[in-house]
This record gives C-alpha cells, structure tokens and sequence, in this order.
C-alpha cells in the first residue's frame, strides 16, 4: 500500500533508492560487525564481482557495475590496502588485472551464508509487496541506456516549446474586469489610437455589454486571463463580435479563433440572426481569420461609431462549403 505522506515519487526516484541503500546498508554493516568481519557495504560490488567472474579488468567492473572507471579505481585501492584483493599489470601495461587473495577468498566464504540470506529476505520483501523491484530496475536501467535521461528531457524540452499552450475559455467575472481593459488598450495601441468609446466600453463592459444582455469570455491558461471577446446586443436579433484581443506573447494555438468560434457558439444557442463585426483592411490576417469562420464582406447598413472601422463582415452560417473545408 502506497505511504499517502510520500512526497518523492517518480521524480524522487533517486532519493527513495538512496533511502533503500542507506536501510539497507545499515542493516548489512550491522551483521558484518558481528560476525567480526572486517568489509564495509561499498566493497561489496567489487568483491562479489570478483568471486563470480574471477580475475578482470577495472574497466570490467565498471561496466559490470556501471560505475565511473575512477570510482571502481578508488575502492580497488581501498581492498588492496586491506589485502582483499591484488592488482597485477597485463600484458598490454594500460590495464590493471583484478583477483581476490586468499584473505579475499576467505572473507566471501564466510559472507557468502549471509549474503544468501539477505537475498531470499529481499525476494520474500517484494513478494509481499506484490512487486517486482529488480525487474523495475532493469527495465528503467535499460530504457536510460537505449536513451539517456538527459536526452528524453531534452526531447520534452524542445516539443514543450513548440507546442502551443493549454487553455480554457470561460465567461466574465469580476475579477478579470481588468484584463479585460488591458487586453484590449494593449492590442488598440499597437495598431491604432484608443478612442473616447474604447475608453467608455473598456472601463465599464458591465454596464455597456453584459447589462445589455451581451456576453464576454476569457481565454485562460493557468488561471491567467490572456485573451478574451465579447458579443454585444446590437438589436432584436442583431449582434456584434467584438473586443477581440489576445496577449501577443501567446498568441498561437488557435486561441482567436477559439474565442470567435465561442461567440458563434452563443450566437445560435440564442438564435440570433445576425452576427455581423466591425474590423480594419491592414488587419489582413485577423480578416483572413473570419473568413475561414464564414464571415463575408459586405457594405455596412450604417456608419461604425470607430473611427478605424472600415471592413464590415457577416456571418453566413455554418453549413457553407468553404468553412467546411477549413
């Protein structure tokens, strides 16, 4: 049964390992001091190496251990201080050839029963868990070796940056009173003046949009308002998309055309008959946009109350052919 207390889970893989080692290790150490014996847990990778293959290379061990060859260099010093083991030079004068002395020999007969019991009390562990930890290890070992776990990051790196990102649409709140403001003066001043009605609209949508029976929505992403539209009442039945603005430092993923696809989506729920906006001729993609939405342009029935209106477009439904292959 898994500790609900447990911080480090798959992240802290590490971390629980080192937990192991060191419960695991105490425990050992414990035994080897009572029966006298003088070896420490961290020579037993050499040692055991040792007595099941015999002589070998340091760089043997290494990469029967998957250690660092100047690790392996380290406790191969240490044992040969003890009289555990020896090095002898081989034939080719690069390499150190590795055995176990009779001391050494003598140690791992007497370790040997002990090692034996640590073994069969591990498997009984698992099986009571109802798992198996070294198949775990081998297969978490073998997928790093066919792929390291630097590179796999990198990789989610590196799509993680050309994905676009996740994000919700929901509608007005009090709370986003301010994004709302500063969407849209951000996206005005970047390509035109503000306006006195901008300013009014703006300031106030509760009064000039949502109290008029108009709707505004939000694009969020991790809660954080970075797009956002509106549907204004322009008459019976007549409606005006509007105040589309997206933060430009996320503006991809289709979010625009998600918040118009949503003023649609409204549009019909309340059976409206016209939807019809307001935008500019050097806005050419945002044009671009509405009409792969199945806008039209057509001459305005009156004159815009924006200055910088000058490309009036209508809604022609959904069933049109071309919105269909978009």
């Amino acid at each position: 049964m898994s500790n609900p207390d447990e911080i480090f889970l798959e992240l802290g893989i590490g971390t629980r390992m080192r937990r192991l080692q060191e419960m695991m290790t105490a425990d050992a150490e414990r035994f080897y001091e009572e029966m006298g014996v003088n070896f420490r847990v961290s020579y037993f990778y050499v040692v055991y190496a040792l007595s099941v293959r015999g002589s070998m290379p340091i760089a043997e061990i290494a990469k029967l251990a998957g250690f660092s060859h100047s690790a392996v260099s380290q406790t191969v010093k240490r044992l040969a201080g003890e009289g555990l083991i020896r090095t002898t030079a081989m034939e080719d004068g690069r390499q150190k050839c590795v055995e176990l002395t009779e001391d050494g020999l003598h140690v791992v007969s007497r370790l040997r029963p002990i090692w034996d019991d640590i073994d069969a009390v591990i498997k009984e562990a698992m099986l009571e868990g109802g798992a198996n930890l070294l198949a775990g290890i081998e297969a978490l070992e073998s997928s790093f070796v066919r792929k390291s776990m630097y590179d796999r990051v990198k990789e989610k790196q590196k799509t993680r940056a050309f994905a676009p990102p996740a994000f919700e649409i929901v509608p007005y709140d009090i709370k986003y009173n301010k994004a709302f403001y500063e969407l849209n003066r951000r996206w005005l001043e970047a390509y035109f003046e503000v306006e006195p009605i901008d300013e009014t609209v703006l300031s106030d949508p509760e009064t000039h949009i949502l109290s008029k029976g108009g709707e505004i929505f939000f694009t969020l992403i991790d809660g954080r308002p970075v797009g956002t539209v509106a549907m204004k009442i322009q008459g019976p039945g007549s409606f005006e998309l509007t105040k589309l603005a997206v933060d430009p430092d996320v503006q991809q993923g289709g979010m625009g055309r998600a918040l118009c696809e949503k003023v649609i989506e409204r549009f019909q729920a309340r059976g409206g008959k016209t939807l019809y906006l307001e935008t500019n001729t050097k806005l050419v993609p945002a044009i671009r946009l509405y009409e792969k939405l199945n806008f039209v342009a057509m001459d305005p029935p009156e004159p815009s109350p924006y200055e910088r209106a000058n490309y009036y477009m209508e809604w022609m439904g959904a069933n049109n052919d071309r919105a269909a292959a978009e």
